[in-house]
């Protein structure tokens, strides 16, 4: 909002106060051109942001197969498109700071998160009150620094004014410093009347130190970026679950071997296929397919349906372990292990 549709608008429009101005006035050549194109550029924005949002959720080839190919075949995802565009472009160009009052749930959360040790934009009440204006002929000033000018309101994007505190509406968006410490500067006085300040520090000049909720968010939040690490970390490309046959039971082939019937699910997390081989660990299983494939698509799944034959005099115990291997190009992509099922021969 404020790095992008904001500069946009004051590139076009200019400041608030010509924004006013111009909204205000009549509909002649001036304003339908600035209003025209501000908002034909918010909709392109919009529609951007909103093709980003949907390659996100269904994938960026589908999103291509959407633009690319004939709408009747992509009804949904056509109707998808520019009803997220509308959404978006009604939110930056209308809604805007509603969402953060209204709709984003920060601004009830920094309040159970804050305490008087938090940094935050604050007014300093101690050195700004008493409020009152600036006089040129009076010897000494008996009020505050701040000259209730109020321009502090006039540019805050959700209305509040700072000077009642800590409000749940504040998008720490820093206007309301930059046009106070632009006053602070022509009346004479040190800057930042309002500032990131912790309120122990505006109300008893206490210097900031780090408390131990502090302490706590730092260690909450090191253990979410480890956990987070590591399951990037072990992510594979290919992941392969193998399952046995609900309801089945062993089956003895011959005298001398037995075999189990699995179900298995390749699943393919890259943007390229894969040609694979499926194996097990064990070089003296042998694994005979009912269904079987050789290449898993890009962004794809296959189920594989075999049986596993596994010599008897291999067979130590009723249950035992059975690891399956996909190997592409010489090298192991994805395992997984399952039970395999026998009667030892010494029983």
């Amino acid at each position: 909002m404020e790095m992008v549709f904001r500069r946009i608008e004051y590139w076009i429009e200019g400041d608030a106060n010509k924004q006013k101005k111009l909204d205000e006035g009549p509909w002649n050549t001036e304003k339908i051109w600035k209003k025209g194109s501000k908002h034909f550029i918010f909709l392109l924005i919009s529609f951007a942001i909103a093709n980003t949002f949907l390659a996100y959720i269904i994938g960026s080839d589908a999103l291509l197969k959407i633009i690319t190919e004939p709408i009747a075949g992509h009804v949904s995802g056509f109707i998808s498109i520019w009803l997220f565009t509308l959404i978006f472009y009604g939110v930056f160009a209308y809604a805007r700071e509603v969402v953060c009052t209204v709709i984003c749930p920060y601004g009830r959360l920094q309040g159970v998160l804050l305490d008087n040790q938090s940094l935050v934009v604050a007014y300093d009440f101690t050195r700004g009150e008493p409020r009152g204006r600036l006089q040129r002929n009076a010897s000494v000033q008996k009020t505050g620094d701040c000259i209730d000018c109020g321009l502090c309101v006039q540019v805050c994007p959700t209305g509040i004014d700072i000077r009642q505190g800590t409000q749940l509406e504040c998008v720490n968006c820093t206007a309301c410093i930059d046009s106070c410490n632009e006053v602070m500067l022509k009346t004479g006085k040190p800057k930042n009347l309002i500032g990131f300040f912790n309120q122990d520090f505006i109300a008893e000049r206490k210097p900031y130190k780090i408390g131990l909720k502090s302490y706590g968010y730092a260690a909450v939040l090191f253990v979410v970026l480890m956990v987070f690490s590591s399951l990037i970390y072990k992510r594979e490309n290919i992941q392969t679950t193998v399952l046995r046959a609900s309801g089945t039971l062993y089956q003895s082939r011959g005298t001398d071997k037995t075999t189990n019937l699995y179900n298995a699910e390749l699943v393919n997390k890259t943007n390229k296929a894969v040609k694979f081989t499926f194996r097990s660990q064990d070089s003296n299983d042998q694994i005979d397919f009912i269904q079987h494939a050789s290449v898993l698509p890009k962004e794809g799944t296959v189920h594989l349906t075999f049986f596993l034959v596994r010599k008897n005099n291999s067979v130590k115990k009723y249950k035992t372990d059975a690891v399956f291997e996909v190997v592409a190009n010489g090298e192991i992509l994805s395992t997984a292990s399952t039970s395999f099922f026998a009667q030892p021969e010494s029983e």
